[in-house]
């Protein structure tokens, strides 16, 4: 596989949408709303569940900025509609998946495979605030596979920690392109000052994940409306035309929330191999994956000014036959300006 050739295709994506924006700036066109901008940094880790398995890491970063717009994979994305508030992204990602054990030195049978991914995503997340609507599109592009560098990531962080080096990342899934397109839509339900009821639906197709979601999310708290935003709380130095995008205050704000879906699954290459590379040493097989999936999100977020913060923890049931419960820690940190 050309693991050379797509990564420079992403660079050149990245730096072609760049100079586009930079090339256009001078529009004319007449915005209904001028979005905030956001850079945010997400790190998940199961050390704060005190275990060391399955889905180990995660790192990705995000940049929204309104010129990503002029990107050509913007035509891939959904807006809701011509008056909805837009903002437009790019997010760069690394995931780690392990076995319940890194201990064994050979391929540890009927346990999640070795597993890593990296990608790079285009995404809009579109709002309808008078309709408390919020429509999420990504298109992911990206490889999975020992060129994604898991393996060197995780031994560089035990070796740093002076941790026991994990064993067995040679049997990892073999490597291959990450293609895929996700959608998600959320609807409130009972929207109050102090208080969020939302529901929503969400798929995932392509060659990394193919599954469906239901879910509800809650919120509570001193906060600014998710319909009137991103919902990051974080105070925007610029203001928006027509007011449509409001500031946001630029008091203290605090609020709680938790997160509830069932996922139904029927494909996920960590576990099963790459869509078109079918070399991998070892994988689960079909029959042993769980088709239905529960996952739960607690978490707090607290803001001022400019920056937010957020601490969550997450728990999901077992993802194959003979699998174990399995929990981690997120943690952001967002800036909007």
């Amino acid at each position: 596989m050309k693991v050379k050739s797509l990564r420079i295709l992403i660079f050149f994506q990245l730096l072609f949408s760049s100079a586009v924006a930079q090339s256009d700036s001078t529009t004319s066109e007449i915005k209904i709303s001028k979005p905030e901008s956001y850079f945010r940094v997400n790190y998940d880790n199961d050390f704060f569940s005190a275990t060391d398995r399955y889905y180990t890491q995660g790192i990705y970063l995000e940049f929204i900025f309104p010129f990503i717009k002029k990107s050509p994979l913007s035509k891939l994305l959904i807006p809701l509609n011509k008056n909805s508030i837009n903002y437009y992204g790019i997010n760069l990602e690394q995931d780690g998946f392990t076995p319940r054990s890194i201990r064994h030195d050979s391929i540890y049978f009927g346990e999640r495979p070795y597993a890593s991914v990296f990608f790079v995503s285009h995404f809009l997340v579109s709002i309808a605030k008078e309709k408390k609507q919020r429509l999420t599109s990504r298109f992911d592009l990206g490889i999975i596979g020992p060129d994604a560098k898991g393996e060197e990531e995780q031994k560089a962080i035990h070796f740093a920690l002076k941790n026991i080096q994990p064993l067995g990342w040679e049997y990892q899934i073999a490597g291959d392109y990450v293609i895929n397109y996700n959608l998600k839509f959320e609807k409130g339900l009972y929207v109050k000052k102090k208080f969020e009821f939302i529901g929503f639906a969400a798929s995932r197709i392509g060659t990394l994940y193919d599954d469906l979601s239901l879910g509800i999310l809650l919120r509570a708290g001193r906060m600014q409306s998710y319909f009137d935003n991103l919902g990051l709380n974080a105070a925007s130095k610029k203001k928006s035309i027509q007011n449509v995008s409001p500031v946001i205050n630029k008091k203290f704000q605090f609020h709680a929330f938790s997160k509830g879906e069932i996922k139904t699954v029927a494909y996920n290459a960590t576990m099963q191999g790459g869509f078109f590379n079918k070399n991998s040493i070892y994988t689960i097989p079909s029959n042993d994956i769980k088709r239905i999936v529960a996952i739960a999100y607690v978490g707090v977020v607290i803001s001022y000014k400019a920056m937010s913060l957020e601490y969550t923890k997450a728990y999901i049931s077992p993802e194959f036959k003979n699998g174990l419960h399995h929990g981690w820690g997120h943690c952001n940190i967002t800036f909007c300006f």
